[in-house]
């Protein structure tokens, strides 16, 4: 009987959409796995219905269905390792990637960057923490390739697979997909549902304080907010802060534009969904962490009927073969059913979202305050 587990299908399809998109001619100085050394086994993925099969950007290489609306990707050994492609793992679960480090680090995740992967160790971190894997990441041409043996490691909480003798089935997800903002759903519009607001919010209603254009951006210093977090550096369960004044510092930055694993914005002049909460609360001395599932474990849970202005909202980004319990995107809730947050669509950057739509409301996993 095939075991079933769990992996992160983002950081699984993050890995194939940055090979995908980002890596180019191998010219980096970094050694690879000879091409010699592997045993040849087809490489593709294979998924739903009957479909016609789609080519990927490596030669020779192609995405076949299967009638049952799962994928397999096939495993390829150097030595006596067995790896798939983090390429048609990317490429499958549609996350999003980056290469750094001259194509010696492979970022990738859904909204923010969950998992970085260095060629040729054994390093890599997941969720901010650093692991430790039984078998390196290597590196054949442009494409990167994933030990077997660690993908429960690295993904068990992001999508539910089987490894078999010469593949690994990746199943597609039962759930109804709600995949575009406008999209409508009978399921997304239950009344269980449907978000509120707390009646004793003391920053509920309109806030009419100067306008947000108008204040200097200089009041507040950058080094505090990108200083790095650790143990010593815990955030407290509630901060005492003007949660208006905050709100009214983060639409200073509307229309930012959007970029994944966004390093600090005094140095890009771009966001990614968690480095911009990071940024904005940072300004009020409240220290989060980088990336979004680490903020979803810190701070107080808070009802979606009971939400105030400057909660922080959590969601999953929906996907055929992604779950539904990992955090992958993060807003700030600003009062009257809006948030605001650094999202790539459906505009690209820093937007207000009107949260009371079905995808909202079906892709919300928790909420958490850290101001009041």
């Amino acid at each position: 009987m095939w075991s079933k587990l769990k992996a992160p299908a983002i950081g699984s399809m993050v890995v194939m959409m940055a090979i995908t998109t980002a890596c180019g001619k191998d010219n980096t100085g970094t050694r690879v796995v000879p091409s010699a050394s592997p045993t040849n086994v087809t490489s593709g993925v294979t998924g739903s219905s009957n479909s016609t099969a789609k080519s990927l950007s490596q030669a020779g290489k192609e995405i076949v269905a299967l009638g049952t609306n799962d994928v397999t990707l096939p495993m390829k050994t150097f030595g006596s390792v067995k790896y798939v492609s983090a390429q048609d793992l990317i490429k499958t679960l549609k996350y999003q990637s980056e290469w750094e480090d001259s194509g010696r680090k492979l970022i990738l995740g859904e909204n923010d960057a969950n998992f970085e992967l260095i060629i040729n160790s054994t390093k890599a971190v997941k969720d901010g923490t650093d692991i430790t894997l039984s078998q390196p990441i290597v590196k054949e041409g442009a494409i990167a390739y994933l030990p077997v043996t660690d993908l429960a490691d690295l993904f068990q909480d992001d999508m539910s697979f089987e490894v078999r003798s010469k593949d690994v089935l990746i199943h597609s997800t039962p759930m109804e997909l709600i995949e575009n903002e406008d999209d409508t759903s009978p399921s997304g519009n239950a009344p269980e549902l449907d978000f509120a607001e707390d009646p004793t919010d003391p920053f509920r209603g309109e806030d009419t304080s100067a306008n947000p254009a108008m204040m200097s951006d200089q009041t507040l210093t950058d080094r505090p907010v990108w200083s790095q977090f650790d143990q010593e550096d815990a955030v407290p369960v509630l901060k005492n802060i003007d949660v208006n004044a905050m709100i009214r510092k983060g639409k200073q930055y509307l229309g930012v534009k959007y970029l994944f694993g966004a390093k600090p914005y005094p140095q890009t002049g771009r966001f990614d969904c968690a480095s911009f909460t990071q940024y904005i609360f940072g300004k009020y001395g409240v220290k989060l962490p980088r990336i979004s599932r680490q903020q979803a474990a810190l701070g107080t849970f808070v009802s979606r009927k009971s939400l105030r202005k400057g909660d922080l909202m959590f969601f999953y980004v929906p996907g055929r073969f992604k779950t539904n319990k990992t955090v992958g995107h993060v807003g700030i809730y600003i009062g009257n059913m809006q948030m605001l947050h650094s999202s790539p669509k459906p505009k690209n950057g820093v937007q207000i979202t009107n949260i009371n739509k079905p995808y909202w409301k079906k892709t919300y996993i928790k909420a958490k305050r850290f101001v009041y």
